[in-house]
């Protein structure tokens, strides 16, 4: 099946050809492990397993490299004010690497909530220090860097003809300014740190000898080295968020170009922002930002949240809002209700081959097409509701829609049809008698009241036309 895929090098949608048949590099950055991660960076995460998942569903052997940045990112893309690690590990009373190893766990709890397929590799900067500082070495040997006293080694821009041709740049039209502030010390605007000193009237936490001194990589050095080390000079994508396409993306390329030569990536996917109402990117640089874990203890599955995700495209800014993750919810739940009254329906016999082909094909077109994953949703309610589709057909699509979108509907679907099956305790039960009682009675408080008793734990209570139903919460 072809595969196509929007590159924001060539900012068109081209078909998907690798460098080497029936394999794909792929590289996606990773966190910055000095915080939680807001559910904006999450948005990227899920994208980049949906690309990954439609990549394995169409038979491509991948291997995905994803980074752990636990060192040299600062707070401005000018090279200048704190190491964001430095910074938390202040806010938080830990130590540097405390806190590393602390949101990396937090992290990784986010991403296997989402049900998202782990990378091949997930490379930490500080365990690649060595491949950085050679870098920085050829660089330095190719005439393309200088030196700022006591500040660190820089790149100079104007040495590299396409620089900012991702974005449809050029050095003239990049300049300071939005995310690169001015520094005089600089060659030129767009310059940037390829290995930083460590102040001399301080100790950083996390620093290493190199050959211009004490001091630490920059934070897109990092990419640059591990994604060459494990993935070679030349791989097949590189996905981001699209705050990184203008400068991180940019200087990534002016730094590994002239060492393996161009093109070093082929195809560049970037994921658009989550907003707020007001049409605000989500960011933590405020210090308040809503998690995955402000979801859960509002009672939202992690799996609704994905769902709202794949209900846009990944190249479209997503407004957040309660009211759109309460329908999400709705949607969702709704899918796996209809989903396990298939479980034991009469038809559920046989698989009907030519139908189940017919429907794969459709639905893994749609994601297979620059990932619209919107369109293989409607398709899967219209599955749903297609009478000509026996249960059993049904099913099996579901297990092939849970490999490609990861959205466990057919796991869900089984653990609310064991959840229907399982007989409540003897004290549920009586409270459930209560509350019949209460409301022949008409005392509705009082019904209430039963109700959150028996929700509070771990019961539900459905009002059928054949009476109230008692069902265990998933």
């Amino acid at each position: 099946m072809t595969v196509r895929l929007f590159n924001t090098m060539s900012r068109k949608i081209e078909d998907f050809q690798p460098l080497a048949a029936g394999k794909v590099g792929f590289y996606s950055c990773g966190p910055t492990v000095y915080h939680y991660a807001h559910i904006g960076n999450l948005r990227y995460f899920i994208q980049n397993d949906i690309l990954k998942r439609m990549l394995i569903e169409n038979d491509y052997d991948v291997t995905h490299v994803m980074n752990i940045t636990d060192v040299g990112h600062l707070t401005s893309d000018a090279d200048s004010g704190e190491d964001k690690m430095e910074k938390g590990a202040a806010r938080d009373n830990k130590s540097v690497w405390e806190i590393a190893r602390f949101y990396t766990d937090e992290f990784l709890k986010d991403f296997d909530d989402l049900n998202l397929v782990r990378p091949t590799f997930m490379p930490k900067a500080t365990d690649y220090i060595q491949e950085q500082i050679d870098l920085v070495k050829k660089l330095e040997e190719l005439g393309y860097t200088y030196t700022i006293e006591e500040d660190g080694i820089y790149y100079d821009t104007s040495k590299f003809p396409g620089y900012g041709k991702l974005t449809g740049g050029s050095l003239s039209g990049n300049r300071a300014g939005a995310r690169v502030e001015f520094n005089s010390s600089k060659r030129n605007p767009t310059d940037f740190a390829l290995w930083k000193f460590s102040p001399k009237d301080e100790k950083r936490q996390m620093e290493w000898d190199s050959p211009w001194g004490i001091g630490f990589p920059g934070w897109h050095t990092e990419c640059c080295a591990m994604s060459m080390k494990l993935l070679g000079n030349h791989f097949d994508i590189h996905a981001g968020g699209e705050d990184l396409s203008r400068v991180h993306h940019n200087n990534e390329i002016a730094q590994s170009e002239p060492i393996v030569g161009a093109p070093w990536v082929k195809y560049w996917l970037h994921t658009s922002f989550l907003v707020d109402k007001s049409g605000e990117k989500m960011s933590k640089s405020n210090g308040e930002f809503l998690n995955m874990d402000a979801l859960r203890k509002r009672g939202y599955d992690p799996m609704v949240y994905k769902y709202m995700v794949l209900l846009s495209h990944f190249q479209a800014q997503l407004a957040f809002s309660w009211e759109g993750l309460d329908a999400a919810s709705n949607g969702y739940k709704n899918i796996i209700k209809k989903v396990a009254a298939l479980i034991d329906a009469d038809d559920n016999t046989n698989v009907d081959k030519t139908i189940y082909d017919d429907w794969h094909k459709k639905i893994l077109s749609s994601v297979s097409d620059n990932l619209k994953t919107a369109e293989a949703l409607v398709y899967v309610q219209e599955l749903l509701k297609d009478q000509s589709v026996n249960s059993a057909t049904k099913l099996a699509l579901f297990e092939f829609i849970d490999r490609l979108l990861g959205l466990q509907f057919l796991a869900r679907a089984k653990k609310l049809k064991a959840a229907e099956e399982e007989v409540a305790p003897q004290e549920i039960q009586k409270l459930a008698n209560k509350r019949i009682e209460a409301k022949k009675e008409k005392n509705w408080a009082l019904a209430d009241e039963l109700r959150n008793q028996i929700d509070q734990a771990g019961w539900s209570v459905i009002d059928t036309k054949d009476g109230a139903k008692l069902v265990k919460k998933s």
